[in-house]
């Protein structure tokens, strides 16, 4: 009888594990923000400083458009904390849109 009660809840188990419902899978999310970065070292001060940030996947950061687009984890960071972050090292972090974002870096690509 007890391994009877035994093999069916290690059954319930992996049938748990094994739904989606229960393993959810956590998406990648991306924010922008503006800045005030003045030159290639402050973009090279962001960078090295974001990159360690839990759960960072991928970074574009441009001095020359003051745009930083964070791409993370979603669940292991949040919008409010990288910015936070961005502003410990002293530069500004305004939220901006992914529109806003991709037009600020084209105009600043035409006016080159």
């Amino acid at each position: 009888m007890k391994k009877l009660i035994l093999l069916f809840t290690m059954a319930m188990f992996i049938g748990f594990a094994g739904n989606e419902t229960f393993a959810q899978k956590k998406e990648n999310k991306v924010v922008c923000f503006k800045s005030n970065m003045d030159c290639a070292d402050c973009e090279k001060t962001v960078t090295e400083y974001l990159k360690f940030e839990k759960g960072v996947k991928d970074l574009k950061i441009d001095h020359v458009s003051n745009t930083i687009l964070v791409e993370y984890k979603d669940g292991k960071n949040t919008d409010d904390n990288l910015a936070e972050a961005i502003e410990k090292k002293g530069y500004k972090a305004d939220k901006i849109t992914k529109q806003e974002y991709e037009k600020i870096v084209a105009e600043t690509k035409e006016n080159k």
